[in-house]
C-alpha cells in the first residue's frame, strides 16, 4: 500500500473516528478473523464506487495470478440482505475471480454508512494509484455535496495538502469531454489543469494530444493564447490550432510579435510588430 494517506484502509474498517495505532492493530486482528468464504454471486458492485473504469488487460492479469495463487487479499463487503453483499473494497478482484473461474471469494463482512464506503472507497483506490484525476475529484465532491465534509476535512482524511484537494475539484469546472479525455488517459491532469483558465478548452486539448505537448508546453501554449485573445482583425478562437501554433513559433523564432490573419482562398497576411529601428534592421537581416 502507499504510505501516507491518512489513516489508512485498516483504520477505517474498525472506526473512523479511531487515531490510536493500538486501535488500528487491534482493528486489523478482529478483521482478520471475521473472513469467510461466500459464492462469488452473492456479491454486488458497489454503484458509487469512485473507480468507473477497470483495464481489461489489467483484470486478465490478476485472473491468471489468482488462477495460480488464489485471492491472497480478502474483499470487503456490507450485508445489503441475507444473500446479497455490496463491495466496499475488492471489486477489480471480485471481476478477476470471475473471469479465473472462481465459485467462492473470501470476504470480510461489516456494517458501514454510506460515507464510510465512499471514504473506503477512495482510500483504496488512491492508495493503489489507479484512480484518474477526474474520478478522485467525482469523489471527493460528493462527499462535499451529500455529506457536507469540507476541503479541510478531505485533506486530513487522505493525508493531502488542501491545495491538492482544491484543485481536484478545479477539474469539475471543465466540460464534459474534456474530462473524457482526462477519464481516458489521453490527458494527464497536469494538462486539465493549465486548460482550465479557457473559455473553450476542448479544441486545444485536442491539438495538445495530436501535437503530444508536455504539461509545460501546454501551459506556455494557453499562456500565449490568453496573451493574444484580442487581435484586432480575427479573434484567437477564430484560428486554427495549427494556424495558432505557427504564430507561437514564429514569435519565439524571432522574439518579435507575429500575428497570422487567414483570409479566403489560402490568401492571408503575417504582421511582425517592431519596437525599434535595431528590430527592423533585425527583421530585415534575417530575410536576408
Amino acid at each position: 500500500m502507499k504510505k501516507g494517506l491518512g489513516k489508512g484502509l485498516a483504520a477505517l474498517i474498525g472506526d473512523l473516528d479511531e487515531k490510536s495505532h493500538d486501535q488500528v492493530t487491534k482493528i486489523n486482528t478482529e478483521v482478520t478473523a471475521g473472513q469467510i468464504n461466500i459464492p462469488i454471486e452473492f456479491l454486488v458492485p458497489n454503484r458509487d464506487q469512485p473507480r468507473k473504469n477497470f483495464s481489461e488487460t489489467s483484470l486478465d492479469e490478476l485472473s491468471q495470478s489468482i488462477k495460480q495463487k488464489g485471492i491472497l487479499l480478502p474483499i470487503l463487503a456490507r450485508p445489503l440482505n441475507d444473500k446479497e453483499f455490496q463491495i466496499i473494497a475488492g471489486e477489480r478482484r471480485w471481476r478477476a475471480a470471475q473471469k479465473a473461474g472462481l465459485n467462492e471469494v473470501p470476504v470480510i463482512i461489516k456494517n458501514f454508512n454510506e460515507s464510510e464506503v465512499l471514504e473506503i472507497g477512495l482510500i483504496e483506490n488512491m492508495q493503489r494509484e489507479n484512480l484518474s484525476a477526474i474520478e478522485e475529484a467525482i469523489g471527493f465532491e460528493k462527499l462535499q455535496k451529500e455529506y457536507n465534509y469540507t476541503q479541510e476535512n478531505l485533506s486530513k482524511l487522505l493525508s493531502k495538502s488542501r491545495a491538492y484537494v482544491a484543485n481536484a475539484l478545479r477539474l469539475l469546472s471543465l466540460p464534459h469531454k474534456v474530462q473524457q479525455l482526462v477519464q481516458s488517459g489521453d490527458l494527464s491532469s497536469g494538462h486539465a489543469r493549465a486548460l482550465i483558465v479557457l473559455a473553450d478548452p476542448l479544441p486545444v486539448a485536442k491539438f495538445a494530444i495530436k501535437k503530444g505537448m508536455s504539461v509545460r508546453q501546454l501551459e506556455g501554449y494557453v499562456s500565449y493564447l490568453k496573451r493574444n485573445k484580442k487581435s484586432k482583425q480575427v479573434s484567437v478562437s477564430q484560428k486554427s490550432p495549427d494556424m495558432l501554433m505557427l504564430e507561437k513559433k514564429l514569435t519565439d523564432s524571432l522574439g518579435l510579435s507575429v500575428q497570422i490573419n487567414e483570409g479566403k482562398e489560402e490568401k492571408g497576411e503575417i504582421k511582425i510588430k517592431y519596437l525599434s529601428y535595431d528590430q527592423l534592421n533585425f527583421i530585415c537581416g534575417k530575410l536576408n
